[in-house]
């Protein structure tokens, strides 16, 4: 994907983004979901980090009941109205119960830690970790998890496989997002980490 360029305009595009999920009542990720826009895509439009297209942008303006002409214009209010707002709310509701049952259909699959070896132990490990234990309650880089799921739950796993693993959970039971390293001395890195804890 390409970066953003114009930043001004990025972060014009974000705070009218957050003018339409705060008029709906609506989470980014159940924002995404409502519009029809990948959440992983709606994440970085609205952190300005990749650019959105125009016809993006009159999608998510035609679900919430508002003209492209009306979002782009700086000077305009945006304001949804009653309807809109109301299947917005129906949305969320039904949204939140169907992720809630998911949920705690997946609480039932594992009651005890996984034992044994090879790519599905480390599967169920993983998934494991995630939904049964609180581990990410706090974020966690990978270079912790490394240390950690070996100290913690007897899995030694590389880096790049625990990447692999957590994949299958960003934007729906983890949250990804961007941080800054500390190095041994305190200073901050110029090195850009990813953290990741429950969503």
């Amino acid at each position: 994907m390409a970066r953003t360029q114009n930043k001004v305009l990025a972060a014009f595009i974000s705070k009218r983004f957050n003018t339409l999920m705060k008029e709906t009542g609506l989470s980014l990720e159940e924002f995404a979901i409502y519009t029809n826009v990948k959440v992983s895509s709606f994440r970085s439009y609205h952190s300005g980090t990749v650019p959105v297209s125009l016809e993006t942008v009159d999608k998510i303006c035609e679900a919430c009941g508002i003209l492209l002409s009306d979002f782009t214009n700086g000077g305009k209010k945006l304001t949804i109205n009653n309807k809109i707002k109301d299947q917005a709310i129906s949305f969320q509701t039904n949204y939140r119960l169907e992720k809630l049952a998911i949920i705690q259909d997946k609480s039932l699959e594992f009651s005890v830690k996984p034992t044994g070896t090879g790519n599905k132990w480390e599967r169920e490990m993983i998934k494991y970790i995630i939904l049964h234990t609180d581990y990410f309650l706090k974020p966690k880089s990978i270079a912790e998890m490394v240390v950690d799921f070996s100290k913690e739950f007897d899995f030694t796993l590389e880096s790049g496989r625990i990447y692999e693993l957590l994949r299958k959970y960003v934007d729906n039971e983890l949250k990804k997002e961007k941080s800054t390293r500390i190095n041994n001395d305190s200073t901050q890195s110029n090195r850009t980490i990813f953290l990741y804890s429950k969503a």
